[in-house]
């Protein structure tokens, strides 16, 4: 079965892309060309349905879409490295003036790793006077980053991986080169395209469990049996409608409990890997009914429903909410709001660890903490705060302050006063994501 992968990027590097894909009759290659990066997404979402995997010529064109979450489809980007700067060095020495084994050469480079560039350098052994290194991933900056570096006579020649920022430079009248892949690596990267196309086919295929609970369908503040019946059908419809959008049997013997069963692939295109969860909020809205809703991937039925559950048991602690538990045990939610936990409820990292065994909190606990400071930030938090992102109660969260605190894992910065009486509360920071940095644990 042959494989439709979308390239993306500019013209010159798709035709290499073509080039070297006539080795490979299991791929059939459809051109997306773009003239600028910043027409990326615009391309994608022309070409989407057609694609079974995205290919990106650069790894900017790659982090526009998926800082968007626009699709779950498969994504590869064809990686610069070392090797690729070879070309480009042997270019600079024959087309320009500028003689390394004279005079040591003044360069700016950007996107490649320093310990690749040095390696390179040293095994064609050129001497440079100074290498400015520049990994960041915004076009205008790294224009900016040359063109200053060119203007101030700091360097004598650019080297760019990216070709608007190529193209920007030479209209500016900077001598300039750019990086372009070798066929081997282009070659390496349409092999991971059949793996990773091959390895998401499998992933889709992986069993999801869901498990709904209605904490209010059958109350005594229902003036009559009619009304709950109802409720009862209002509901039902919508979890058919649900189970037709995601090809799911449910079942519904239990009173106060749904459990469908479905795949892997159909809840992350309905979810937009975990982005929204419509069920929820129409239930909310429709039927003005609480729920909790645990999802799990398994590779069995009895594996996936177990993940279930525990998902299950982290959303009852919130009001309508959906969590996911994946197969190794990392969790994400609340599924369908903007700011999302994801962390694993295992470990074997030596930090996390020592965290974990100093603090007596569970690794679980050390993991939540460090996604809820990636997402919510580090500063000016108070228990009301941490309970409301990691779905405790105050209690707990206060207990998980204090534990931190007496540990000198955070630390309290000031006081806020409440809007209505009450006892100011105290304003944490917490250093865990410092404390990753500037500790080395050993064993």
């Amino acid at each position: 079965m042959n494989i439709n992968v979308v390239v993306i990027g500019p013209h010159d590097l798709i035709d290499l892309v073509f080039k070297v894909a006539d080795s490979y009759p299991e791929i059939n290659l459809l051109p997306a060309p773009y003239n600028h990066e910043q027409e990326t997404l615009d391309v994608v979402k022309k070409n989407i349905n057609k694609a079974d995997v995205l290919l990106f010529a650069g790894n900017i064109p790659y982090q526009i879409v998926k800082s968007h979450s626009i699709t779950n489809i498969p994504m590869a980007f064809i990686q610069l490295t070392g090797t690729a700067l070879y070309r480009t060095l042997f270019k600079v020495i024959t087309e320009t003036e500028l003689n390394p084994l004279q005079t040591p050469l003044r360069i700016s480079m950007d996107t490649l790793k320093k310990g690749e560039v040095d390696e390179c350098l040293e095994e064609l052994e050129l001497h440079t006077h100074k290498i400015f290194l520049n990994t960041d991933k915004k076009v205008d900056e790294l224009v900016n980053f040359h063109y200053q570096m060119w203007i101030n006579k700091e360097i004598d020649v650019a080297i760019t991986c990216v070709t608007s920022v190529y193209e920007t430079l030479k209209s500016l009248g900077v001598l300039v080169y750019r990086v372009i892949p070798t066929k081997s690596t282009v070659r390496s990267t349409l092999q991971n395209v059949i793996l990773e196309r091959k390895s998401f086919l499998q992933r889709s295929t992986q069993i999801a469990v869901g498990v709904l609970h209605f904490n209010n369908l059958f109350t005594t503040n229902d003036v009559s049996e009619y009304r709950t019946k109802r409720k009862k059908a209002e509901l039902q419809n919508l979890l058919i409608d649900f189970s037709e959008e995601t090809q799911a049997i449910f079942d519904w013997s239990n009173r106060d409990e749904v459990r469908f069963v479905t795949t892997r692939g159909a809840i992350e295109t309905l979810t937009r890997q975990y982005k929204k969860l419509p069920l929820l909020n129409n239930i909310a809205m429709k039927i003005e009914i609480e729920t909790a809703l645990g999802i799990g991937f398994g590779h069995t039925a009895n594996e996936a429903e177990v993940n279930a559950r525990e998902a299950l048991s982290k959303a009852q602690s919130r009001t309508s909410s959906c969590f996911v538990v994946d197969l190794d045990g990392t969790v994400y939610g609340p599924v369908g709001q903007e700011k999302q936990l994801q962390y694993s409820l295992r470990s074997d990292d030596p930090f996390r660890m020592y965290l974990a065994k100093t603090s007596k909190l569970s690794i679980a606990t050390i993991n939540k903490l460090f996604s809820f400071c990636e997402n919510f930030g580090n500063k000016g938090i108070t228990a009301l705060d941490l309970a409301t992102g990691l779905g405790l109660t105050i209690r707990s969260a206060r207990r998980i302050l204090n534990t931190l605190e007496r540990n000198k894992l955070a630390a309290i910065t000031g006081e806020e006063q409440p809007i209505h009486r009450g006892r100011p509360r105290n304003l944490y920071e917490i250093y865990l994501l410092r404390e990753h940095k500037n500790i080395n644990i050993t064993n």
